[in-house]
């Protein structure tokens, strides 16, 4: 009796692993495209800054958001080149409580509240500036993308 040879499956399953693998490497690439592209909240009633000895209660509508260390150099030629059209937060790690002005309000807080609004932000890099929106009742949202400086 003859044995009939019907051919390898060998090629079929490389058509189909490299299919597959390239389906987990785009689902992958969308879910991180997804993760770091979407836009997060800071509710200010619920995190407390402080301007000088003054609990900081946000009136503005937008506002630059910049965090640095005021034991940097050039952090002011930095403040002066973000200049916008509206008011700036500068929040110092240092904590220093610098007095502000009628474009800069210099806010500080605990350690730990300062370390969960780097961390709602993903922030990384010090120094850095993004843009907030005015959503709610003393809630705002990210409305830029995050420039390391």
């Amino acid at each position: 009796m003859k044995t009939r040879s019907r051919g390898s499956l060998l090629p079929l399953t490389y058509i189909f692993g490299s299919f597959f693998g390239a389906i987990m490497i785009a689902s992958v690439f969308a879910y991180n495209n997804y993760r770091f592209s979407k836009y997060n909240f800071v509710d200010f009633n619920e995190l407390i800054f402080y301007e000088k000895s003054e609990i900081f209660i946000p009136n503005d509508d937008r506002y630059e958001l910049f965090i640095f260390s005021s034991n940097q150099p050039n952090n002011y030629t930095i403040l002066n080149s973000l200049q916008k059209d509206h008011k700036i937060l500068a929040v110092d790690l240092h904590q220093k409580r610098i007095k502000s002005n009628n474009t800069v309000n210099y806010i500080t807080s605990d350690i730990n509240t300062i370390l969960k609004l780097m961390g709602i932000f993903n922030i990384t890099h010090i120094p850095s500036s993004l843009q907030i929106v005015k959503q709610g009742d003393g809630r705002y949202k990210q409305d830029s993308k995050i420039n390391k400086i």
